[in-house]
Order: structure tokens, then C-alpha cells, then sequence
């Protein structure tokens, strides 16, 4: 079955700023498990891409006067997102290339509630 990417980002676009922020760090928190196991290589590049998209539909909503920093750090993530794309083949199958991935989706999954705490309150 092939993804519905206009109906999920009208779903994504119609959230909160934070839920928005807490999909993107759900994915992290998805993709350090599969890297940690490696497994399911397949839903792994889902997530970095879904994650993309997450992104590049969230920035666009963002006042920039006032959430600049976030802007920067999910512009930041999204070109490390990527890299990753772009060097999956080898990054995958490296056991120590996919622990850096899994401790990196860690920094960054709580480098996000950081900001969704921040803005919940």
C-alpha cells in the first residue's frame, strides 16, 4: 500500500506546533530502536523521509521573529536527515555507523522536547 503523503501532511498541518514536534521526535525515537537492532531497514528510511517531510511542512507555519531558533534546529536536522538519505547503503550496514545513528536520534529526539516543552507551557 502506498503512502498518502497529502492526506497525512493535512493531518500533520492541521496539529499543534507541538504535536507537530513531538511527531518528528516519535520518529527519532523509532529509528534509534531500529538502528540499535537492525532491523527493518525498510521502515527505518521511512522514517528519516516522513521525518523530512515533517519538517518541511512544519517550518513554513513558524513566525520567524519569534521562533527562529527552532527554525535553525530543525533545518539543521533536516540536513542531517539528508546525509543520512543519501549514505543509507553504508551507514546501515555498519553496526558502529548505525550506533552513531541511534545515539544521534537520542541527542536530537531530546533536543526536541526541550523546544515542545518549552512551547506547551
Amino acid at each position: 500500500m502506498a503512502m498518502n503523503w497529502e492526506k497525512l501532511k493535512a493531518r500533520y498541518e492541521a496539529a499543534s506546533l507541538v504535536a507537530q514536534i513531538d511527531s518528528i521526535g516519535m520518529n527519532l525515537v523509532r529509528l534509534q530502536t531500529l538502528a540499535e537492532s537492525g532491523i527493518e531497514e525498510s521502515v527505518a528510511q521511512h522514517l528519516v523521509r516522513e521525518s523530512q517531510f515533517f519538517i518541511e511542512w512544519s517550518v513554513p507555519g513558524l513566525n520567524l521573529e519569534t521562533n527562529m531558533t527552532l527554525v535553525q534546529e530543525l533545518l539543521s536536522l533536516q540536513r542531517l536527515l539528508s546525509r543520512w538519505k543519501l549514505n543509507w547503503p553504508s551507514l546501515w550496514t555498519s553496526p558502529t555507523e548505525r550506533q552513531k545513528i541511534a545515539d544521534t536520534a537520542q541527542h536530537w529526539y531530546e533536543h526536541l522536547q526541550g523546544y515542545s516543552s518549552a512551547i506547551a507551557s
